[in-house]
């Protein structure tokens, strides 16, 4: 997978995700009635002022710099990562994880917290909500693990 192929990855990943958020905040009523979407999923407009379950939520000016700072050094280190590796399957999962943070850095900047729309719940326990960004990186993370697990395990078959 050449570096073009990362630019692809990333720019889809990130206009997707962009996209879900502007539809949901026209769409959707901020904090209001979830509506069905499928049996586990809700769409519920909520907006995360932290990272991950909103851990290191900040209402302050410093504190979202904060947070769009490390995001963007963090999405950079990734974007670098990804164009050095020379492992396909690495930089496709790297790049997948990179278009969710760089959508997750893009809302933040913007709008001072990022847009979450889908509420995974079973009956009334709700775990989360969540965007696309988030499964871009979720399923970025999962790929690498796997990538690296199979690399490890040919690699001790070669030994």
């Amino acid at each position: 997978m050449k570096a073009g192929a990362f630019a692809i990855i990333v720019a889809l990943g990130t206009g997707a995700d962009l996209a879900t958020k502007a539809w949901a905040r026209a769409a959707l009523e901020p904090y209001g009635t979830a509506s069905d979407f499928l049996p586990f999923i809700s769409l519920r407009l909520t907006f995360n002022q932290g990272i991950s379950f909103s851990l290191f939520a900040s209402d302050g000016e410093t504190g979202k710099a904060i947070l769009i700072g490390i995001t963007a050094l963090f999405t950079l280190c990734l974007s670098i990562w990804a164009l050095r590796t020379q492992d396909m399957h690495e930089r496709a999962a790297l790049s997948m994880i990179v278009a969710g943070a760089l959508g997750n850095l893009i809302d933040r900047a913007a709008y001072g917290a990022v847009t979450d729309m889908l509420d995974l719940h079973f009956g009334s326990w709700h775990l989360f909500v969540f965007n696309v960004a988030d499964i871009w990186i979720s399923a970025g993370v999962g790929a690498l693990l796997i990538t690296s697990l199979l690399t490890q395990r040919l690699a001790s078959k070669v030994a």
